[in-house]
């Protein structure tokens, strides 16, 4: 019987291991779940699949600033939330409603959401986030950048460091390199973002510092020789942009 329960708990776990790889998620799921074997799996199993439900999308959380537009969609969730605002008026609900939307990438419509939701709860992190993403995703960069700040704040690595990568983004595109370069920094010195770093070597060849530029690319590169295939292969765009600028500037590497 022990035998038999193993053996489930073995096959759950493998099955929860290969939707984290498909999802993209962060690789401490997978670590969780081998060393707390089984409850790691359940945990996963909850707190991640059945909480993304329909709308699930693999997490690579550097795509969590994505601008692409899409059609609202009116949804049972999003129909029950307005509902529980109109009864209740919950900083919950307004930044669940929020998130909703933000999936949808309705930015208009989820920033008011998640504005809310601060006014009735300034502590609510998750609803901060939101409103940064969705300023984001309208392209005001500036105003995205200060709310992170107060995130990044509260907590340097929230969200597995997404937060101030994104921050360090919105500098970025809001032409405010000396920020943009001070939060490239932090983020490739803490974690292993390989789009942080190439546009951290951009930044650093735009001030001139082009053999430093040139360090870095190579250092991304060199990083990636010990990539698992399936990070590998999320990388790949910016491993590629990394042997472009190399060889553009004269650098072939073996």
């Amino acid at each position: 019987m022990m035998d038999l329960v193993i053996t489930v708990g073995l096959v759950f776990m493998v099955w929860m291991c290969f939707d984290c790889i498909q999802r993209r998620e962060h690789f401490v799921w997978i670590v969780i779940m081998i060393v707390l074997f089984p409850v790691g799996a359940v945990a996963y199993y909850f707190l991640v699949k059945v909480k993304e439900g329909k709308s699930a999308a693999p997490m690579g959380k550097p795509t969590l600033f994505s601008s692409a537009p899409s059609k609202e969609v009116e949804t049972e969730d999003t129909l029950q939330l307005k509902d529980l605002i109109k009864q209740f008026g919950k900083p919950y609900h307004y930044e669940k409603l929020g998130q909703l939307y933000l999936d949808q990438k309705q930015y208009a419509l989820a920033e008011p959401m998640f504005t809310e939701a601060l006014e009735k709860d300034a502590e609510m992190d998750e609803a901060r986030y939101g409103l940064g993403k969705s300023l984001h995703g309208m392209g005001r960069y500036e105003e995205a950048a200060e709310v992170l700040e107060e995130l990044v704040k509260i907590d340097k690595k929230y969200d597995y460091g997404n937060a101030i990568f994104g921050l360090a983004e919105c500098y970025r595109l809001a032409g405010q390199e000396d920020k943009a370069l001070e939060a490239y920094e932090q983020v490739i010195n803490s974690f292993h973002f390989f789009k942080a770093y190439y546009h951290y070597a951009r930044l650093l060849d735009n001030r001139g510092k082009k053999d430093e530029a040139i360090d870095r690319m190579k250092s991304l590169i060199g990083s990636s020789k010990s990539l698992p295939e399936y990070k590998l292969e999320k990388e790949r765009h910016w491993i590629e942009e990394a042997y472009k600028f190399l060889r553009k500037n004269g650098v072939e590497l073996a």
